[in-house]
C-alpha cells in the first residue's frame, strides 16, 4: 500500500531536540502508511509571517517555553488569524494548569517531551488521524475545554479579544508582541488594555492580570 504524504512542522528553539524528533518523525512510514515530511523552526515568529507555509502543514508540534514568543502566543496567533491547522504542544512541562491552558487555546494534544519513541510515534500518528491526544496517566485529570474563540464571554462589557490580550498580558509580553500574535495594531493592543483597565477598575497591568485572575478571564 502507497504511504500516505504527511507534512508536519516542528517549532523548538533547542535545535538539537527538534532535529533528533524530526529525524524520529521521518521513520514513521516504517510501521504505519502514514510517510512524513518534516519541517523545523527555531523561530515562531519567522513562522508566522510565512502564513501560506504554516496553512500547508498537517500538524504543528510545538513547544510551549520559548524566549520572546512561547507555544501560548503562538496557538493565540494561530486562533486569532483563522489558520486551521492542528497545533500539538510537545513540553517538558507537565504542569496542569499549563496543559489545560494549551488545550483551551486550540491545542490539539499534549505530548511531554519525556516520552519515549514508541509513545511519541504513536501520539503523532494519532493527531494525524484527527484524534486528540492526551498521555494515559493524564486521563480524568485534565479538563480539556473546546475553544469558542469568536465568541464574547458571559462577563460584562470585556470580550473575547480582550481575554485574549489579557493572557498574552500574563506572559509578560509587550504591546508590541501582543499585536504580532494577535495580528492586530500596537494601538488596537492599547485601546483594549485601556477598556480592561476600566472594565476591571484597575490601572497597571499586574493588577489587571490578577483581576483577570479573578474573574477567571484567564
Amino acid at each position: 500500500m502507497k504511504a500516505v504524504g504527511r507534512q508536519v512542522l516542528i517549532i523548538d528553539d533547542h535545535r538539537l531536540f527538534a532535529d533528533g524528533l524530526a529525524l524520529l518523525l521521518r521513520n514513521l512510514e516504517s510501521s504505519t502508511t502514514v510517510s512524513v515530511s518534516v519541517s523545523v523552526s527555531d523561530d515562531p515568529v519567522a513562522t508566522l509571517a510565512e502564513e501560506e507555509k504554516i496553512s500547508s502543514m498537517d500538524l504543528i508540534l510545538i513547544d510551549l517555553d520559548m524566549p520572546r514568543f512561547n507555544g501560548f502566543a503562538f496557538l493565540t496567533a494561530m486562533a486569532s488569524r483563522k489558520i486551521n491547522v492542528p497545533v500539538a504542544v510537545i513540553s517538558g512541562s507537565e504542569k496542569p494548569a499549563e496543559i489545560e491552558r494549551a488545550l483551551k487555546l486550540g491545542a490539539i494534544g499534549f505530548i511531554p517531551k519525556n516520552s519515549d519513541s514508541s509513545e511519541l510515534l504513536s501520539a503523532v500518528k494519532q493527531i494525524l488521524e484527527g484524534k486528540r491526544y492526551l498521555p494515559a496517566h493524564w486521563d480524568g485529570k485534565i479538563n480539556w475545554v473546546s475553544p469558542d474563540l469568536g465568541a464574547s464571554i458571559d462577563l460584562g462589557k470585556i470580550t473575547e479579544r480582550q481575554r485574549q490580550v489579557v493572557s498574552l498580558m500574563r506572559d509578560g509580553m509587550p504591546n508590541k508582541t501582543i499585536a504580532l500574535a494577535l495580528g492586530i495594531s500596537v494601538s488596537s493592543v492599547k485601546g483594549h488594555i485601556e477598556l480592561l483597565f476600566k472594565n476591571l477598575n484597575v490601572n497597571n497591568r499586574t493588577a489587571c492580570v490578577q483581576a483577570a485572575r479573578d474573574a477567571e478571564l484567564i
